[in-house]
């Protein structure tokens, strides 16, 4: 996985933010695939969450539990401060 540029962080923290001050609920990822057309928005979605800017629930499938979907995504504190930095 490459690093994400503070450009996409900002996009995909708004969109989410805009989902949630929308009702759209739950978030999951398949709202946010029009974001990243190159790549797999679920990677960025996994790395957000590993750098504690979002939080959300990881449905894996497979013998080998590999992640297949997102769902109620939320911005944690420390997402929503950079959303608004």
């Amino acid at each position: 996985m490459s690093t994400l540029d503070q450009k996409l962080i900002q996009t995909i923290l708004g969109e989410i933010d805009s989902h949630l001050r929308n009702g759209i609920l739950p978030v999951h990822n398949g709202h946010l695939k029009k974001l990243s057309d190159d790549t797999d928005v679920l990677e960025h979605l996994l790395m957000l969450k590993e750098q504690g800017l979002i939080s959300g629930d990881l449905v894996t499938r497979g013998a080998n539990s590999a992640p297949y979907r997102m769902t109620n995504i939320r911005l944690t504190y420390l997402g929503i401060k950079v959303l608004r930095s």
